[in-house]
């Protein structure tokens, strides 16, 4: 595609249309300028840990179609948030074009189905996300160990266009 989105739709012969068709293009545009291209392969950072790190090797991706690198065995942000016992949630991680990383928490759920995901924020790229449910205690984002009795969590890494709020229904 020769140009930008924004060009194409200013090329319309009404603006109203223009304005119209950009509010569900700018999201879908965002999330295909901004994903990762080699997988993270996100992994906990130590046994009896809080925290989560990139994988053995550096990973890359775009964010508004620049491309970054992140080194392996960076450090993921602390995460916030509690998910209460036996609930399945989700924590995501972010990285602008700056290079500042970020975690938001999604919505939890008694079952994995029904789990949302956070809002992803415009001009960043989802490094990945965490699924995480404990079955002993509520989960306390940044204190629970991820080796803790009856938590189970699974570090995942997309690549490519993912956000699950683009739906047809």
């Amino acid at each position: 595609m020769n140009g930008t989105l924004a060009q194409w739709l200013n090329k319309l012969p009404d603006a109203t249309y223009s304005q119209q068709l950009r509010g569900p293009l700018d999201p879908m545009a965002d999330r295909l300028s901004s994903q990762m291209l080699v997988t993270a392969g996100l992994v906990v950072k130590s046994a009896g840990g809080v925290l989560s790190k990139i994988g053995a090797s550096a990973c890359y991706g775009a964010v508004k179609g620049g491309l970054f690198t992140i080194a392996a065995s960076a450090d993921m942000p602390a995460l916030s948030g509690t998910i209460t016992q036996s609930a399945y949630n989700v924590y995501c991680y972010f990285q602008d074009g700056a290079g500042v990383r970020t975690s938001g928490m999604g919505t939890e759920s008694a079952t994995l189905s029904a789990v949302k995901f956070p809002e992803f924020p415009t001009g960043k790229t989802l490094i990945g996300f965490v699924l995480v449910i404990n079955t002993n205690a509520d989960f306390i984002g940044g204190t629970t160990a991820w080796n803790a009795t009856g938590v189970t969590a699974v570090h995942m890494s997309p690549t490519g266009p993912f956000d699950p709020s683009v739906l047809l229904t």
